[in-house]
């Protein structure tokens, strides 16, 4: 990071970094499933073709504690017997700061040039309950992070005891580690960051707020309820429902902003999964979002002529 990065996010508030802290390991996992596709589990066994043993594969939710693991049938068991553990990415304490300094607004860029007075005074007025601080203070973050931010919040305000610290992700990397098993990324955090904060437009994450913005009462009592609702209960088509398929989606995000988070990523993923799984029977960890649909991993591995059974 240069000295002029380093100067800049000095000027951040104690109270936004700690915010910032919580989407450190954080990757959106909401445009999900398709319908007609393997549904009613969060762990799914995969053998045949030419492995030797099988391998696992486990659709987590980024916020859920460490301790979710041992809810779910048979995580345990599938962790304790693969001999490498596989992640989106190899998660360590030094990508807060790669994660802040990526998502700083241009210097030639303020958020009264993406709004009109109207809307930078209601985006400001809304954000203060939310996240405790307005653009006054947020306004150095791209939009794409202050969304992040608020649905983030949003989610663990409905999630009791919620522990940036200890997340599932995370979890099973340390518990991993401990054991002395390897842990193999299928991406590198820059990626994710461009994913996140880079892909589009400041005017498209600009929008994209202001709309979430304006129908937060409804995002909080019906999309994060039904969110959390139904991953629990591992329904993949009620997923489906909220976020691909529905009509009346508040914010619904264009397909390529949909392919870039869900299918290209995937699509990179299987290119290295079998490879991966040849060498080592592997307990693979990644955002329940990746798993379902034609797009989705285990319909994909099934293609490539692996056997997928969910474990119950």
């Amino acid at each position: 990071m240069s000295p002029k990065e380093c100067n800049h996010l000095k000027k951040i508030d104690m109270k936004t970094k700690k915010l910032l802290l919580i989407v450190v390991s954080v990757v959106v996992s909401c445009h999900l499933f398709a319908e007609n596709y393997p549904t009613g589990s969060l762990l799914w066994k995969i053998s045949g073709k030419n492995l030797a043993k099988p391998s696992y594969i486990l659709g987590t939710f980024h916020l859920k504690p460490g301790a979710y693991l041992d809810s779910i049938p048979g995580a345990r068991t599938a962790f304790e017997s693969s001999e490498q553990i596989v992640g989106e990415i190899i998660l360590d304490n030094t990508q807060q700061m790669q994660i802040m300094s990526k998502a700083m607004m241009p210097a030639d860029t303020t958020y009264h040039s993406l709004y009109s007075d109207e809307d930078y005074d209601y985006v400001n007025k809304q954000l203060t309950p939310l996240l405790g601080a307005g653009l006054d203070q947020l306004g150095q973050l791209k939009p794409s992070l202050i969304q992040t931010l608020v649905v983030v919040l949003n989610l663990t305000k409905k999630m009791p005891g919620f522990n940036s610290e200890d997340q599932i992700d995370t979890y099973v990397q340390k518990e991993a580690i401990k054991k002395q098993k390897p842990v193999v990324g299928l991406e590198t955090i820059e990626y994710q960051i461009y994913t996140l904060f880079n892909s589009s437009s400041l005017q498209r994450q600009a929008d994209i707020l202001l709309c979430s913005l304006k129908n937060i009462d409804l995002i909080m009592s019906k999309e994060i309820d039904l969110l959390l609702s139904s991953y629990e209960k591992a329904d993949l088509n009620a997923l489906n429902d909220l976020f691909v398929t529905s009509e009346d989606e508040l914010c619904p995000s264009t397909p390529e902003e949909i392919n870039l988070l869900i299918k290209d990523r995937n699509d990179n993923w299987l290119q290295k999964l079998p490879a991966i799984m040849l060498e080592k029977s592997s307990f693979i960890a990644v955002g329940a979002g990746h798993l379902v649909g034609k797009d989705g991993l285990l319909y994909q591995l099934q293609q490539a002529g692996y056997k997928i059974e969910a474990v119950k």
